[in-house]
C-alpha cells in the first residue's frame, strides 16, 4: 500500500489528501516523528519536509505538486486537469502561485502576530507582534484574492466544471486559514466565497481536512 507521510493541519498535506481521495486510492497515512533529526525520514527526503509519499515498491516521490501530478498520471480518473494545453497550464500557475508566493505570505502573518503551540495559535504580546510584517502581508494576501476571486468568475471551479488540481490545492488557504485569521469571508470575494461553500460539500474535502483544525488561544 502507498504510504504519505504527511501531517494533519499541514496546508499541503491537505492538498494530497484531497486529490487522494477524490480518486479513490487507498494509502497509509504516517504521521514523522522527530523529522527534522531523524535519519531514516531524511532518507526519504533530504529536505525534511512533508508530504512524502513511498511506493508499493519502496520509490520515493516528495513535493506535494509533484505527488498529484503523479496521482493524476497514475489514476487519470476522475481527471483533475482538463486535455486542453492551455488550460492546464493555467491551473497549474495558480496552483504553483499559491505554493511559492500566497502560502507563505500566509504563513508570514500568522508568525507575525502569534505563536504556534499545536494545535493553538497563542496571540503573540503586544510588544512582539510584527506590525510591519502583519500589514505588507496581509497587503499581498489580498492582492492573491483579487487575483483569485478574478480566476473564479463564471466558472464553478478554477478548472470551470471540473474539480482540479488547483481547487485541491487551494483548499486550505481559502476555507482554513484565512477564515481563522478573520480575513475570510468578505464580501469583495463573493466567487471565492461561493466556492468555498462548494468544496466543503465535497466528500474528498471532508476526508482531506485535518481532524483537528487549528485554533486561536488569547493570553
Amino acid at each position: 500500500m502507498l504510504k504519505l507521510y504527511n501531517f494533519d493541519r499541514s496546508p499541503y498535506g491537505v492538498k494530497v489528501r484531497i486529490v487522494f481521495a477524490e480518486k479513490n486510492v487507498p494509502y497509509e497515512g504516517i504521521v514523522p516523528q522527530n523529522k527534522n533529526e531523524d535519519p531514516e525520514f531524511a532518507k526519504l527526503n533530504p529536505l525534511r519536509l512533508t508530504p512524502v509519499l513511498v511506493l508499493d515498491d519502496g520509490r520515493v516521490l516528495y513535493e506535494s505538486t509533484i505527488i498529484n501530478e503523479y496521482l493524476e498520471e497514475a489514476w487519470p480518473k476522475p481527471a483533475m486537469l482538463p486535455r486542453d494545453p492551455y488550460e492546464r497550464a493555467r491551473l497549474r500557475l495558480i496552483e504553483d502561485v499559491g505554493d511559492q508566493h500566497f502560502y507563505p505570505a500566509i504563513r508570514a502573518l500568522t508568525l507575525a502576530q502569534y505563536e504556534f503551540q499545536p494545535p493553538v495559535l497563542v496571540r503573540k504580546p503586544a510588544d512582539q507582534v510584527d506590525h510591519k510584517a502583519i500589514e505588507e502581508n496581509t497587503r499581498k494576501i489580498h492582492q492573491h484574492l483579487a487575483r483569485l476571486e478574478a480566476d473564479l468568475a463564471g466558472r464553478t471551479w478554477f478548472g470551470g466544471d471540473l474539480f482540479s488540481l488547483a481547487d485541491a490545492a487551494l483548499a486550505a488557504a481559502l476555507t482554513l486559514s484565512l477564515p481563522l485569521l478573520g480575513i475570510l469571508p468578505d464580501a469583495k470575494y463573493p466567487s471565492i466565497g461561493a466556492w468555498g461553500k462548494r468544496i466543503a460539500g465535497r466528500p474528498s474535502y471532508r476526508a482531506g481536512a485535518p481532524k483537528e483544525p487549528a485554533r486561536i488561544q488569547e493570553r
